[in-house]
């Protein structure tokens, strides 16, 4: 993917069910008329990027914890876009729940590139395919997750992991 006009092919040709996380605009959503989406999920409120009728779209509570996702996605879903600033104080979260409900790829919008460090790190253990594409509006990774199967005693090992990696980064910052 070489350019903005790729990612939008590649948005466009998105089918089935598809999860919305954060704050999304023209700028790092680039979505145009998607006639194979069927359905639409949002965790925030951005209820104004899919106004088709044929589009089933649901506003889910902005009080769930993103922990909870798999409890409301027993089936899953095709794919996730995800603006990075909305989960980065859930990355363990987002990353186990992400990996259990999605069904094809995981797309991140980051503002910088340090970020994405972060998660490419956690996804790569997994053994997944995660790709940076930077545009002059923002930079988006896209994580290849085909339906993966994960062991929960490996899930349950690499949350307690990152949790406490995440408490140690808190406390040094405070220090």
């Amino acid at each position: 993917m070489e350019s903005l006009a790729d990612l939008e092919k590649e948005l466009n040709c998105l089918s089935g069910s598809l999860l919305l996380i954060g704050e999304l605009d023209d700028k790092n959503f680039p979505i145009i008329n998607n006639k194979k989406i069927k359905s639409v999920f949002y965790l925030d409120s951005n209820t104004d990027c899919f106004k088709e009728d044929d589009v089933e779209t649901s506003d889910i509570a902005l009080n769930m914890h993103l922990r909870d996702l798999h409890k409301y996605f027993k089936d899953g879903v095709d794919n996730i876009y995800c603006n990075f600033d909305e989960i980065e104080n859930h990355i363990p979260a987002f990353v186990r729940e992400s990996l259990r409900i999605t069904k094809k790829n995981i797309y991140l919008v980051f503002n910088n590139k340090k970020d994405y460090k972060k998660i490419e790190k956690k996804y790569k253990r997994y053994n997944l395919n995660c790709n940076l594409y930077s545009f002059d509006k923002c930079n988006i990774a896209i994580v290849e997750a085909n339906d993966i199967i994960i062991h929960s005693f490996k899930e349950l090992r690499y949350y307690i992991v990152d949790n406490i990696e995440r408490i140690y980064d808190y406390i040094s910052d405070n220090i």
